[in-house]
């Protein structure tokens, strides 16, 4: 609009009285053309990429329906709902803030600081990695809308597929990348718009990827292809002449340099963490987590039975329905032991107390934040409201075990992918044993579920090799510690990643401290 002004304001006066002065009309009217041509393509272009946003977010909201917890059970649904409040709404402001366009802009203000960050971004794209390294999925069965469950969910667009991909790049794990990366071109290749992804860096992602997997072969084939796009990219001619030079060497000395097998570029685990998950215990761990149990013995089957009980005075006209599900831990679920209305009610007391998930510390006792633990906790005490009081006292009578000395009720809501990986509720060793508490160690578990999860999410007892999947109202309970007082541990188990739903767990961890008379020790060490 400024340059409007100033060739207008220099062309005014006496025009009419001279050809010559009417030519240079022409050449400033072509120069406004031009400026006005520009201004409507970037108009036009910042308007259909607003319009394409806004069908996405249309189609997302429009299968959103009255149930917010189950809409964002789908991982996909929740990874993109992140997304979009990490990089597209703030894209969304940039381009109306181009026209003073002052409806929107205030808009995005007022909710600008429920904005998602990058913790968010990364932390959805890895719950994903999760589930796919889990329960062996392809990175299609995300982007196609094929995980397991009735919940809808949107197919990913090329750049949301890619972003996957990238993540995993830049954290170096080419297992990810390659998948992702593959998925993108897949997708880049069906979709109309590209999203701003470009075929050139796909392959460049892909041939680094290939290469340090030791694929050689392929390498140098998504090399050529970068070539093709770009003749004159040094980096990628570099790449051609080097892979090409490995695979005559591969010839020459009989190796193949298509096995994909990592050889001298092979990265090393960084930390303990990634130790452990290349063991065969945390593999075990993740097949549990598939539902690859072991089949019960002939002895253990005939061990498994269902009964009443009704031995206090409160559970005379509501017996607990106790079903024994393993042996060697003794582990029961207990049936519908809390009803709709209460669970209703402890969601609505816990959730303005949600906070990040710790763990306690090993050595100094001290709670912290793990990567291993990804959920949101709080903690109802009997006084805050009479049906915490009620619920204690339920469980100190199908436990018969006294409450006085029990932590408070703990109520978990895991997120995207939502897990605990395997560890023990009791204090091993020489690890601290609760010494702010003065209650001794943990004797037992009361876990009780809150809500149906429709994929994923079991409790997995790792160490002998059984899964309890989630069932609204049910509760599972066990003994953490032998009548000796020490640890069994064969108790150690894990909340397995969620992959399609919403779980809520309640727990009430048991301690040792008043349970002198209601649970004996045994007359050997073993007992």
């Amino acid at each position: 609009m400024l340059t409007f002004s100033v060739i207008l304001s220099r062309t005014q006066g006496e025009v009419f009285t001279a050809l010559v002065d009417l030519e240079n009309l022409v050449y400033r009217e072509r120069e406004l053309r031009f400026t006005l041509e520009q201004y409507v393509n970037l108009e036009q272009d910042r308007v259909t990429k607003l319009k394409r946003f806004l069908a996405k977010v249309n189609a997302a909201h429009n299968v959103v329906g009255e149930d917010l917890s189950r809409y964002l059970g789908h991982p996909v649904n929740s990874y993109l709902e992140i997304r979009r409040l990490f990089k597209e709404w703030p894209e969304v402001e940039r381009l109306v803030q181009l026209d003073n366009s002052e409806t929107v802009s205030d808009a995005i203000s007022r909710h600008k600081e429920a904005f998602t960050g990058r913790e968010d971004f990364e932390g959805a794209i890895t719950a994903l990695l999760r589930l796919q390294d889990t329960y062996q999925l392809q990175p299609s069965q995300f982007s196609e809308a094929k995980l397991p469950g009735l919940v809808p969910s949107p197919k990913m667009s090329v750049g949301e597929i890619y972003d996957v991909g990238r993540h995993a790049y830049l954290n170096k794990d080419m297992f990810y990348t390659k998948t992702w990366m593959e998925e993108t071109l897949n997708q880049y290749n069906k979709q109309n718009d590209s999203e701003g992804v470009s075929l050139f860096d796909l392959y460049d992602h892909l041939s680094y990827a290939v290469y340090k997997q030791g694929n050689m072969r392929k390498a140098l084939e998504y090399s050529h292809k970068m070539v093709e796009l770009d003749p004159t990219h040094e980096r990628a001619q570099g790449n051609v002449a080097y892979f090409g030079q490995e695979v005559e060497m591969y010839k020459k000395t009989g190796r193949r340099g298509d096995t994909g097998i990592i050889t001298d570029t092979k990265v090393k685990p960084t930390d303990e963490r990634q130790e452990w998950h290349q063991t065969s215990s945390f593999q075990n761990y993740e097949k549990l987590c598939r539902g690859e149990v072991r089949n019960l013995t002939a002895w253990e089957q005939s061990k498994m039975k269902c009964w009443y009980y009704s031995g206090t005075p409160r559970l005379k006209l509501r017996p607990a329905k106790f079903e024994r599900v393993f042996v060697n831990p003794e582990i029961f679920l207990l049936r519908n032991i809390l009803t709709e209305s209460e669970m209703k009610k402890i969601k609505e007391l816990a959730l303005p107390r949600l906070r990040r998930a710790t763990i306690q510390h090993p050595v100094t006792g001290k709670l912290e934040i793990a990567a291993y633990r990804i959920s949101k906790s709080a903690w109802l005490k009997d006084e805050d409201h009479e049906l915490v009081r009620r619920v204690s006292l339920r469980i100190e009578d199908v436990t018969g075990l006294t409450m006085d000395t029990a932590e408070e009720l703990q109520i978990v809501n895991y997120g995207i992918a939502g897990h605990y990986e395997p560890h023990y509720d009791f204090a091993r060793g020489k690890e601290d044993r609760f010494t702010s508490l003065g209650t001794g160690n943990r004797i037992a578990t009361f876990l009780a579920y809150m809500s149906n999860v429709e994929a994923g999410g079991g409790t997995v007892f790792t160490q002998v090799g059984t899964t309890l999947f989630p069932s609204k109202g049910d509760a599972a309970f066990w003994w953490n510690l032998k009548r000796s007082g020490d640890g069994d541990d064969s108790t150690r188990h894990a909340g397995c990643p969620v992959l399609v739903g919403s779980k809520w767990v309640a727990n009430k961890w048991i301690h040792e401290r008043g349970q002198e008379f209601r649970r004996r020790c045994g007359l050997t060490r073993c007992d």
